[in-house]
């Protein structure tokens, strides 16, 4: 078993993609983007939320600032809905009773604390990284490699857990196992980044 365990949140902690499908779609609405929520939601799962702002922004001579401005508006309004994926009070609560230790890494932004302190996560973790931290984002290593360096970890005690191609390569880089969480229905895909794959949060525990 590992010792340090970082966790990516949307579709791996957070039930949230729901919500940031739609507050996208809004975003997107408002300056006259016509997007459905599945195109929405293939993209955001297969990249990230913010490449899609900067294709469509990039496309039409938008100021990507503003639809960044209207998604955080959207998503402020809305993030009293996400709710946690199956188990994952569970497996952090199981984990940490055998010793181990929890981080975050996302690319959520400013609504982070306050939606693990609404789930009443935040106790669970040591330390918290988000797109406010100033580092570089998924695929670079180097949010990775600070949580490791800062908390006194090898590579080889640690794993990030995650549900995207693009986590699994952020580890990958960072040199540490890479966790791929494919829930039921999830449109992720293994990719041969990742050093596992996972269909139950609870299946974390029976890994090396």
């Amino acid at each position: 078993m590992k010792k340090a365990y970082i966790w990516d949140l949307d579709g791996t902690l957070l039930d949230s993609y729901d919500v940031i499908v739609e507050s996208l779609r809004l975003a997107f609405q408002k300056f006259g983007i016509d997007l459905t929520r599945d195109e929405i939601h293939q993209f955001a799962i297969t990249f990230s939320s913010s490449a899609l702002i900067e294709k469509e922004t990039g496309e039409r001579g938008l100021d990507p600032k503003l639809l960044y401005d209207s998604y955080a508006y959207f998503s402020r309004e809305k993030y009293g809905l996400i709710k946690t994926m199956p188990n994952a009070y569970m497996i952090l609560d199981s984990l940490r009773e055998r010793g181990a230790r929890h981080y975050v890494f996302t690319h959520r932004g400013k609504t982070t604390l306050p939606v693990l302190r609404m789930l009443g996560m935040d106790h669970f973790f040591d330390d918290v990284l988000t797109s406010q931290s100033g580092f570089p984002r998924k695929p670079a290593p180097d949010a990775i490699n600070y949580l490791l360096n800062k908390h006194g970890f090898s590579k080889e005690d640690a794993c990030y857990v995650g549900d995207r191609t693009l986590d699994m390569e952020s580890a990958k880089n960072a040199g540490i196992a890479g966790v791929l969480y494919l829930p039921e229905g999830s449109r992720g895909a293994p990719s041969g980044a990742e050093s596992y794959v996972v269909h139950d949060l609870m299946d974390v525990l029976n890994l090396p």
